[in-house]
């Protein structure tokens, strides 16, 4: 193609027809020139495609990640409102002073649930690797940083009580333990007076109480972020959310009401 394009410019030069030649020869520049925008444009093309292909990878992984996040938000929940009920209630007993029963068995063990079930950081690790930019949405990517932020940082909450009844409490006062199940004392009488036992219950009934606040704002928070993604993600197999759209924090208040009157029923 060069070769034939270099003959006609020598016939044109040998002829010499000047003219025809220099227009020839900025009509080549310009062709070169188009040439190299289109190859630009469709090099463009090519990575804008491989970044939003790569996107929709990352939206459909984080949408999968937070959804399993929020089955094990759903029996956090239930574990909280565990060690909360129990809690109290050893609480109650000790204050009224009264004897032990077989039934509280399960009490003593459930109150070692109040804490926070760690979220799958793994998708959020790797967007970080990536660059979360990719997302290209500013208030989701503000909702993904917030979602698993406010995870790590209540991890630790609890951590302090449970290594108590582990590592003290169980050791020296029960005959046999199974975690989450049931505790059974050797003397509940030297129990209703341990001072670190009365520690633990106060730290397990406040804890757990400001956890189903978390707690509740977490599953919202995640249920948002899963509405958001449901208009980001193009894959057919996508599932539609009927719900309507609330804000986090409005959600937030009307559940945690609701949550703590049926608390207060339960007591």
């Amino acid at each position: 193609m060069i070769k034939f394009f270099r003959k006609i410019r020598q016939n044109l030069l040998s002829e010499g027809k000047t003219g025809k030649y220099l227009k020839y020869a900025i009509g080549e520049i310009v062709l070169v020139v188009i040439g190299i925008l289109i190859a630009l444009q469709l090099n463009n093309a090519n990575e804008d495609w491989k970044k939003e292909k790569l996107r929709q990878e990352l939206l459909i992984e984080l949408r999968s990640s937070i959804m399993s996040d929020t089955i094990v938000l759903k029996n956090e929940r239930k574990d909280l409102k565990s060690a909360y009920t129990n809690a109290n209630l050893l609480i109650n007993i000790i204050n009224d002073d009264l004897p032990y029963t077989e039934s509280l068995d399960s009490s003593l063990a459930l109150i070692e649930l109040a804490k926070i079930k760690r979220a799958d950081y793994k998708i959020f690790d790797r967007l970080l690797n990536i660059g979360i930019d990719i997302i290209d949405d500013k208030d989701l990517i503000n909702e993904i940083v917030h979602y698993y932020e406010d995870s790590k940082n209540l991890e630790d909450i609890g951590h302090e009580e449970t290594k108590l009844l582990k590592e003290k409490i169980y050791p020296n006062y029960f005959d046999r333990y199974r975690y989450g199940r049931k505790a059974k004392p050797n003397d509940f009488e030297k129990l209703k007076k341990s001072t670190e036992f009365k520690i633990v219950l106060d730290y397990v009934s406040g804890n757990s109480l400001f956890l189903i606040k978390r707690s509740i704002h977490r599953k919202n928070l995640a249920t948002e972020i899963l509405k958001i993604l449901d208009t980001k993600i193009t894959s057919e197999t996508v599932l539609s959310v009927k719900e309507p759209y609330i804000k986090t924090m409005e959600k937030d208040s009307i559940d945690i009401a609701n949550e703590i009157e049926n608390l207060k029923n339960t007591k």
